[in-house]
């Protein structure tokens, strides 16, 4: 018997039609919301069933509680999966699925609200023993408290959105002045993406890596980690390419975070899915605390690769009251192989990474050995510009880092999409670039090398640009060529010649 008989999917895009073929496969109904500007989307043709939510702004629609409540009842759905993002982690929209008499797909409210912002979470890490970078303990009231702490702890510092994720609302700040003009453009940032203008601040690291650990628990008290995935190669806080496991963790660094991140979820009594987030320093081996996310991640696909198991129907189990169905000793002897995510976003790398909207003209995904694509488009989608930039996932896996890096590069030479931009080319540059080969990269990577990889890029746009005009002037003269050969003939027929309309197809194999 499946866990139950129809799942509401609280979100859009690519991770809707993820979660919705867990669903499917599970033998359960699936059901969409969408606003005005997803009424045609992927994820909502997929559903059984779609319910309008409400006009395209996110606050308007994926972040409206109660028309999400009210779609829910009239599809009389019996749990509901927030997917990531919007209110995946919001403890109100927990709560209000709760009290309608449903199950909600993620961690009880009550650990929720014990870590409804990054800051609960890190008072929690210091709890369980796990080591915080300096900053506010709580929400800062205006900019001049900012500025007083920023000056104690000293620069750079980074500020954050306290609630919600993805890199939203997060900036790096290395003077007073420039957090004077980052203050007010986050907290209006952060209300627009969560609904919250509460920000913080703490201590920068420099050039650190990004690695998170995916935490796992039962409602029985059971907890396993599923190891790490890097998340270094990121613009503007937010994850480009991620793997797993780590090309520069051993076996040893790993297992010595295991004790506190369970520690951390006991503290709370936390279930299902949660994922860690550290900075880790190649020079110290040390790793520091940032955030647990009370959600599925985006780059869960690497997880479930190296492991082989899928973490979206494991979530659901979870929530129906379920065992884990491993313990830590199992999980460890279930890893092979490495695996790679490729963040597939409508963004123009070459003029700083600008969004990209309008209707996919072509689309065409790899596939083959080790080759799983994740989307929320096809061909004729239309990729609005209200919400996050996202709009597929590749992920390759391969026997080692090498291989899935090969797989990797075929794979992004076979996926077209036409009509807007992508960050394609982009990862084909960073696919063999040696520092990125050699799994030597901070998280400055981008920004160290962009001066690189936009000359790259603007050279291959140049040859495109060239390529188009040399098939439109090739074309222009075979039509050209055409037309003389037509008149010819008509010339001769008029004038009693016999004809066999050769002339103008052996032209046109010349021309060609």
């Amino acid at each position: 018997m499946p866990p139950f008989n129809k799942v509401l999917v609280a979100n859009r895009g690519e991770i809707a039609v993820r979660v919705m073929k867990a669903i499917k496969e599970m033998g359960m109904k699936a059901v969409a919301v969408y606003s005005e500007a997803d009424k045609y989307a992927l994820h909502v043709k997929y559903a059984d069933e779609a319910y309008y939510i409400g006009p395209a702004p996110a606050l308007q629609s994926y972040l409206n509680i109660q028309a999400i409540i009210d779609a829910a009842e009239k599809a009389h759905a019996d749990a509901v999966h927030p997917g990531y993002g919007f209110l995946s982690e919001n403890a109100d929209f927990a709560e209000a699925v709760v009290k309608a008499g449903m199950t909600w797909i993620g961690p009880s409210v009550e650990a929720m609200r014990s870590i409804k912002s990054k800051l609960d979470g890190k008072r929690i890490a210091k709890m369980a023993g796990v080591p915080v970078s300096p900053g506010s303990d709580g929400p800062l009231e205006n900019l001049d408290e900012a500025l007083k702490l920023a000056e104690k702890i000293g620069y750079p510092i980074m500020v954050k959105a306290a609630f919600g994720g993805g890199g939203t609302g997060i900036t790096r700040v290395d003077n007073p002045e420039q957090l004077q003009e980052v203050w007010e453009r986050n907290k209006r940032l952060a209300h627009q993406a969560f609904g919250k203008t509460d920000l913080y601040i703490e201590k920068a690291a420099v050039n650190p890596r990004h690695i998170e650990f995916q935490l796992i628990g039962d409602r029985h008290g059971n907890y396993v980690v599923a190891w790490e995935r890097e998340c270094t190669i990121q613009r503007r806080n937010q994850k480009l390419i991620e793997e797993a496991p780590s090309p520069v963790l051993k076996m040893e660094d790993r297992e010595r975070m295991f004790e506190p991140i369970i520690k951390f979820g006991q503290i709370i009594k936390y279930h299902t899915l949660g994922t860690f987030e550290t900075v880790f320093s190649e020079t110290t081996r040390e790793f520091y605390f940032l955030e647990l996310n009370k959600r599925l991640q985006v780059e869960h696909p690497v997880t479930e690769l190296i492991f082989r198991i899928d973490l979206v129907k494991l979530q659901i189990n979870l929530a129906a009251d379920g065992y884990l169905p491993f313990t830590q000793e199992e999980l460890n002897k279930r890893y092979r192989g490495h695996a790679i995510e490729y963040r597939i976003n409508a963004e123009d790398p070459i003029n700083d990474f600008t969004g990209s909207s309008g209707y996919v003209t072509y689309y065409k995904e790899p596939s083959g050995p080790g080759v799983r694509v994740d989307s929320g488009i096809t061909a004729g989608s239309y990729v609005p510009p209200y919400y996050d930039s996202l709009v597929s996932k590749l992920i390759v896996y391969g026997e080692n880092r090498e291989y899935a890096i090969q797989a990797g590069i075929r794979a992004l030479n076979d996926y077209k999409i036409g009509g807007i931009k992508t960050v394609i080319e982009l990862y084909k540059w960073i696919s063999r670039d040696e520092d990125f080969l050699k799994g030597k990269f901070t998280t400055a990577y981008i920004s160290e090398k962009g001066e690189q990889f936009v000359k790259y890029l603007k050279a291959k746009e140049d040859m495109k640009a060239a390529l188009a005009a040399s098939i439109y002037e090739r074309g222009y003269m075979k039509k050209a060529t055409i037309s003389t050969h037509q008149q010819q003939n008509t010339t001769r027929r008029s004038s009693g010649w016999k004809t066999y309309g050769i002339a103008a197809q052996s032209s046109y194999r010349v021309m060609w």
